[in-house]
């Protein structure tokens, strides 16, 4: 049975992760068929796509904080965070998100699903 403590600890893992830069790390929590729609509405990512948009999205050494608790249902958790995200133009991106984790029976994040939007999205000077 996946506790509700499981699943917060694998989503600190997964920000510690990215904090780290850790692209690996984060592949470890996804299921071999995941899927990953980042953000919501748009193609599904799978496989080595997954890796690709990581490492593509944090590749500029991203920082990512709890904005809020991870609420937690039966198998799935909900967490909000902040992203930032430093551009080589000297600009940081700032996307306040909304992350869900859906795990399968073993534990492992079986999709991912990010909202946000245009007004979720700031940017400022480094």
């Amino acid at each position: 049975m996946i506790t509700p403590e499981y699943m917060q600890q694998i989503v600190d893992r997964y920000l510690a992760a990215i904090n780290a830069g850790d692209m690996q790390a984060v592949m470890a929590l996804y299921t071999d068929d995941a899927t990953v729609e980042d953000p919501a509405g748009t193609e599904p990512k799978r496989g080595d796509e997954i890796l690709q948009f990581y490492t593509n999205a944090f590749s500029g050494g991203a920082k990512v904080q709890l904005t809020g608790p991870v609420r937690i249902s039966t198998k799935a958790a909900a967490f909000p965070f902040r992203a930032e995200i430093g551009g080589a133009d000297g600009q940081v991106m700032i996307v306040e998100v909304i992350d869900i984790f859906e795990f399968n029976p073993a534990g492992k994040v079986a999709k991912m699903t990010a909202y946000f939007g245009p007004t979720n999205v700031t940017v400022r000077s480094a």
